[in-house]
C-alpha cells in the first residue's frame, strides 16, 4: 500500500449537537439539551468512526463522563468501536482539584490502525489562555509516528485556543508546531498536522444570517508562516464548523473551514474531502483525506 488515509474529527464532546447552543459562543446554555441528547450523539459518533475505514483517526473534544455531557462516556464508547487500533490520549481540557463525578476530562485522541512506534507531546504557548482556575487547557498537540508507506509519518493531532484575543495565542500556537514539524521532516519523516486549526484555513462564503457580533473568533490561517513546500489541505466546498450562538439551523448559522491538514514535502495529496453530517452530533463535521509518499525523501524508519 502506498497511500495512508487520516480523518480529523472535533467531536464536540457529545455535547454540541445540532440542537445545542454554547454561552462561549454567545448562546444562553452551559450544558446540552438532555442525556438523551448526549447519548445519541456519542452512540452515532462511535458508529461511524468504527465504520470510516480510515488509517488514522484524530478526534478533539474526546471526552470521558462528566457534567458537560450528562455523564456519557463518549471516549470509552470510540475506543470500543476502534478496538482494533492503538489508541492515544491526551486531555488537553481537565479540571483541577474535583473529584468524580465533577472531574472533566476532555482531549485529544487518536488511533493508527497499524504501524504505531510512539507518540509524545508537542507543548504549545500558554499565555493570553482565557481558561484559569479549577478548568485549564493544558495545550500541547500530540505527534504520533508511524511506520507507513515509504517511511516513518508523523502525525499531528492539534487544537489550538479558540477565544484568544485577536487570534494571537492560536496563531503562534501553529508557529511553535510547525518549528518542531520542520525539525521532523529533516530527519526524513513525512508530516501530516491535522486537527481543528480554529483558524480559517480557506476562503469560504456559505450562506448565513449570523450577526457580526458572533463572529469575532474568526481569523485566517497565514499561508506565509508555511516553510517552501508545506501547504494546508482542506475542502473548501464542505464546512467544518458552525457558530453555537443558537441551535443548529442551515442558512442562519454562519459556517465556515477550521478543521483540515497541513503536510511537509513528500506528501502528495490524493483526495481531501468534508463529511456533510448537518451537524447533527456535533458543531464540527470529520474531514478525510487520502495521501500518498511522495518522492525526495529517504525510506527512513521510525525511532523508536
Amino acid at each position: 500500500m502506498n497511500t495512508i488515509s487520516v480523518i480529523t474529527w472535533n467531536l464536540g464532546y457529545s455535547g454540541l449537537g445540532r440542537g445545542s447552543d454554547f454561552f462561549a459562543d454567545g448562546g444562553r446554555s452551559w450544558l446540552p439539551p438532555g442525556p438523551g441528547t448526549t447519548r445519541e450523539s456519542a452512540d452515532a459518533i462511535a458508529t461511524w468512526l468504527g465504520e470510516s475505514d480510515a488509517d488514522v483517526i484524530l478526534t478533539q473534544e474526546n471526552a470521558r463522563a462528566s457534567v458537560v455531557n450528562y455523564w456519557t462516556d463518549l471516549k470509552g464508547r470510540t475506543d470500543r468501536a476502534l478496538a482494533d487500533y492503538q489508541g492515544i490520549f491526551h486531555a488537553d481540557f481537565r479540571t483541577r482539584y474535583l473529584p468524580p463525578p465533577l472531574r472533566i476530562s476532555n482531549g485529544m485522541a487518536t488511533y493508527a490502525r497499524r504501524g504505531l512506534v510512539r507518540s509524545e507531546i508537542w507543548p504549545m504557548p500558554s499565555d493570553g489562555d482565557p481558561y484559569d482556575g479549577l478548568i485549564r487547557r493544558r495545550y500541547g498537540a500530540l505527534a504520533t509516528y508511524i511506520d507507513g508507506p515509504g517511511g516513518c509519518w508523523v502525525v499531528v493531532n492539534l487544537h489550538t485556543a479558540a477565544f484568544d484575543e485577536g487570534g494571537a495565542l492560536r496563531k503562534r500556537q501553529v508557529a511553535t508546531l510547525l518549528e518542531r514539524a520542520v525539525a521532523a521532516h529533516a530527519l526524513g519523516y513525512r508530516v501530516v498536522m491535522g486537527g481543528d486549526f480554529n483558524l480559517r484555513l480557506v476562503a469560504t462564503q456559505f450562506p448565513h444570517t449570523t450577526a457580526d457580533e458572533y463572529l469575532g473568533w474568526i481569523h485566517d490561517f497565514d499561508p506565509q508562516v508555511l516553510p517552501e513546500g508545506w501547504r494546508v489541505v482542506a475542502d473548501g466546498a464542505t464546512p467544518s464548523v458552525r457558530t453555537n450562538q443558537q441551535a443548529y439551523k442551515p442558512g442562519e448559522n454562519y459556517t465556515t473551514v477550521i478543521d483540515g491538514f497541513v503536510v511537509s514535502p513528500g506528501v502528495e495529496v490524493v483526495s481531501v474531502a468534508g463529511v456533510d453530517m448537518n451537524f447533527r452530533h456535533s458543531d464540527h463535521q470529520p474531514v478525510r483525506a487520502q495521501l500518498r509518499a511522495g518522492e525526495g525523501l529517504p525510506q527512513a524508519p521510525c525511532e523508536a
